[in-house]
């Protein structure tokens, strides 16, 4: 990927180049490829620009979303791992997509394997944690906080060796399905192993009308962020999200992991990362 788009990207968005943010509490700003969705549909941005376009953002953490890769083998993986070291920036999370809830045990087994390939791509990457997606059970089955509960926790078990064995931490988003509740999140980090299984805190996928009392759930045992702001106001305030409120939460069970940018809309996907980033340095 070229500068000059990358470049473009932040032009048409009336933007100067930024140095890298520097947050109060040492933690890292990171921000999620899934940020840059409609680029990268687009054909605009690849994995392998992302990490200057995120050195000109002034943005060091990358959270890379595995839906986006081209490929998993080694040599890909290898190709994006030196353009994040030539753009000095650093792999935050490697966000794994699929379904551990499923009761279709033959691709429920297949789902596992997946995941314990993409951990070893996580290691290789150089990321120290990632996001499995846990899924949700068939609709005519309607069993998230039972059966597809008990069979994420399954899963984990399995895969959590393996995670040990790599050095690779697991975060559970709040992301509908098993997972839509912060209770169940709960239920599966103490179930498994509180010291390698945590929450990643997603500020705006649960309902509105509870979603500060759901956030205080997970909140402590958080290991990364999806700072998700909903838009913004005239003065460029978030429209979605009580951040001071949230940010709250966190430091008041010392957070130290990732504050990373979960956001992106056509046709400034850029801008929209940007003004998100200086809510962040206001605020946190």
């Amino acid at each position: 990927m070229k500068r000059t788009i990358l470049t473009l990207l932040l032009l048409c968005s009336g933007l100067a180049l930024a140095d890298d943010a520097k947050l109060r509490g040492g933690n890292m700003l990171a921000c999620e490829t899934y940020s840059f969705r409609t680029v990268i549909r687009a054909k605009k941005l690849d994995m392998l620009g992302v990490p200057q376009l995120y050195k000109e953002l002034g943005i060091k953490g990358i959270s890379y979303n595995d839906m986006f890769f081209e490929s998993l083998d080694d040599d890909y993986i290898d190709r994006i791992k030196a353009a994040v070291k030539k753009a000095d920036r650093v792999v935050t999370c490697f966000i794994m997509e699929g379904n551990l809830a499923l009761a279709n045990e033959e691709l429920r087994r297949k789902q596992i394997e997946t995941d314990k390939q993409k951990l070893r791509v996580a290691k290789r990457l150089g990321a120290p944690l990632v996001r499995i997606n846990v899924g949700r059970t068939d609709k005519q089955e309607n069993a998230d906080d039972t059966a597809g509960l008990e069979r994420v926790i399954a899963a984990f078990k399995e895969m959590l060796p393996l995670a040990k064995e790599l050095g690779i931490r697991i975060s559970i988003e709040n992301h509908g399905g098993v997972s839509a509740k912060a209770d169940n999140i709960v239920k599966i980090i103490q179930a498994t192993d509180p010291k390698w299984v945590g929450s990643l805190v997603d500020f705006g996928n649960f309902p509105a009308d509870a979603r500060y009392e759901e956030i205080a759930k997970v909140a402590p045992y958080a290991l990364t962020t999806h700072v998700k702001v909903g838009g913004f106001d005239e003065n460029g305030e978030a429209k979605g999200v009580d951040l001071p409120r949230v940010f709250a939460m966190l430091k008041k069970y010392n957070y130290k992991g990732p504050i990373s940018i979960e956001y992106g809309n056509e046709p400034d996907p850029a801008g929209d990362v940007k003004k998100t980033r200086a809510l962040i340095l206001k605020y946190w």
